[in-house]
């Protein structure tokens, strides 16, 4: 298996920058010691459809430019917010498994979930299909259900604050497996990484999934108040060709128009260098 460094270099220049929080294979929690609120009301703002499932399938497909991406499908178990095209959803992430002829590479993005099959996951999707990572906030936006433990993406529990807001705590629990894994790989291609676990305890202000659901659906009442009416959800289609958004040229903010959801960052020369090249290779990293 073989990653190129170029891939890794731009997409993590070209991927959303959200607070980044190392994942961890221990098999027990430890006693939160600092906290980082989670902004609930923000999501569902951002978020076109927000839902509880569960992984049910994973597959990968190029861009016609070139780049791998990852087709995650859920089974939806309760809607939240907005209007789901069916009782499945699918979305599409750049980054995933690549296959040409006997030649097996991954190209890791910055941010972005890992996935595998059997995942229960809340999840507040944002512009699926039209985006290099379509959750709000990236992983940011993907709750684990861990045994009914709402957990962060990477495994930190989330508590319950004094003032009855969330938080994601530094309490880790990981999953049983002790596995390791890169967005939509399978358990047999990747090595496990395990650590020493810690023999504390959960957290007694850790929030039940059950709990943080329902909390949700009141908030998310109040925010479709101030909305006009939700277009129907649209499912990623593995079947269909597509251009990775990472590739097209980034379309210039509306005059004063509030930008509530870009986060502005400055290319390096070095970083302008390899997207340049990415693209004049049509896509193909440049070894």
């Amino acid at each position: 298996m073989k990653k190129s460094p170029l891939w890794l270099a731009v997409l993590s220049a070209l991927a959303v920058q959200s607070a980044l929080y190392t994942t961890t294979a221990s098999a027990a929690v430890a006693a939160p010691e600092s906290t980082a609120t989670v902004r609930t009301h923000a999501l569902l703002n951002q978020a076109d459809l927000v839902f509880t499932g569960k992984v049910v399938d994973i597959q990968y497909k190029d861009s016609l430019d070139g780049i791998p991406h990852t087709f995650v499908t859920y089974q939806v178990d309760d809607v939240i917010s907005g209007r789901p095209d069916g009782k499945q959803v699918t979305l599409r992430f750049m980054g995933g498994r690549q296959q040409k002829g006997e030649v097996i590479r991954y190209l890791d993005v910055s941010e972005t979930p890992e996935f595998q099959t059997g995942d229960t996951d809340v999840l507040f999707v944002s512009r699926n299909a039209s985006n290099i990572c379509p959750l709000a906030d990236c992983n940011s936006g993907r709750f684990r259900n861990r045994d009914g433990v709402l957990t962060s993406d990477d495994g930190r529990v989330i508590i319950e604050t004094a003032d009855r807001s969330y938080a994601i705590s530094s309490a880790v629990l990981a999953n049983d497996s002790g596995i390791k894994q890169d967005i939509g790989r399978s358990i047999n291609e990747i090595a496990a990484q395990t650590r020493e676990p810690k023999a504390e305890a959960i957290p007694v202000t850790a929030v039940k999934v059950e709990k943080f659901v329902t909390d949700l659906k009141v908030q998310a009442r109040e925010v479709a108040s101030t909305r006009a009416k939700e277009p129907v959800f649209i499912s990623a289609s593995i079947r269909d060709d597509f251009k990775s958004p990472a590739m097209a040229p980034a379309a210039a903010p509306q005059e004063g128009a509030p930008n509530l959801l870009r986060r502005t960052t400055t290319p390096s020369d070095f970083d302008r260098w390899e997207e340049d090249a990415v693209r004049k290779n049509n896509g193909n990293p440049v070894l």
